[in-house]
């Protein structure tokens, strides 16, 4: 915020939205408000900004460390990165006045940061399929995620790989199709007091994954405050 009030001088209102923001009841309305009432003005603020705002009189939108989301180790990195840049970029020249983009990034050679930019979705969908068909993961595999938590940061470390011995055993013989990776300490890894690990299962398309890892769910044996729970087709690997 200070180097941005810098740069533009002090003549030019700053209006913030984030976490820290937009924490009280009506702030996100009140801080809209201060920017469309502005003659000019920037609005600083995280990806809570880059959807759903409708301002005709906005005519540059900027992006710092676009990248920043290709580096999350999730096979969904690029798509996200990739809607995030089509709806931040939609923000501006949405009435008469042109609208300019300008993305900062350090992977400027990346499929979605190439696709963003030249507003082609067919070139990001072509490239984001094949790496999907290679690694095998969705569209063209299935998935589960097992996640372990608790308080106890060995205890659930513990119980993380038991599980991964069981459900290992269990697919060995399902063919190559079949794959566990992990067990491994979650990107966040400590979560509100937390710890955290995880298991991910591919499976071919018409697995009934449910069905097969029930019975590594059901022989589990109850540990004092440590939880795990399965998500089959997770949105979410972090």
């Amino acid at each position: 915020h200070d180097e941005l009030a810098a740069l533009v001088g002090p003549d030019i209102p700053i209006t913030r939205m984030d976490a820290d923001t937009t924490n009280t009841k009506g702030a996100h309305e009140r801080l809209l408000g201060e920017f469309a009432a502005a003659p000019t003005g920037v609005l600083l603020g995280t990806q809570m900004i880059a959807k759903g705002l409708d301002y005709p009189d906005v005519t540059l939108v900027g992006v710092i460390n676009a990248d920043t989301s290709l580096n999350l180790p999730d096979f969904r990195a690029p798509e996200r990165t990739y809607q995030l840049l089509e709806q931040v970029s939609g923000r501006a020249g949405r009435g008469d006045l042109p609208g300019r983009v300008v993305v900062q990034t350090y992977w400027a050679d990346h499929p979605a940061i190439q696709a963003a930019a030249k507003h082609d979705r067919t070139s990001f969908l072509k490239a984001e399929c094949a790496m999907r068909e290679s690694l095998s993961y969705p569209p063209f595999a299935r998935l589960a995620n097992v996640l372990v938590w608790g308080r106890d940061k060995d205890a659930v470390a513990r119980e993380a790989r038991a599980l991964g011995e069981s459900i290992g055993a269990l697919i060995e013989s399902r063919g190559d199709a079949w794959q566990l990776l992990g067990p491994s300490p979650c990107v966040l890894s400590r979560l509100r007091g937390v710890w955290r690990w995880h298991l991910l299962i591919k499976a071919p398309l018409d697995a009934h994954l449910a069905a097969v890892l029930a019975p590594v769910f059901k022989a589990r044996k109850t540990v004092e405050g440590i939880s795990a729970a399965i998500d089959i087709d997770p949105y979410n690997l972090l």
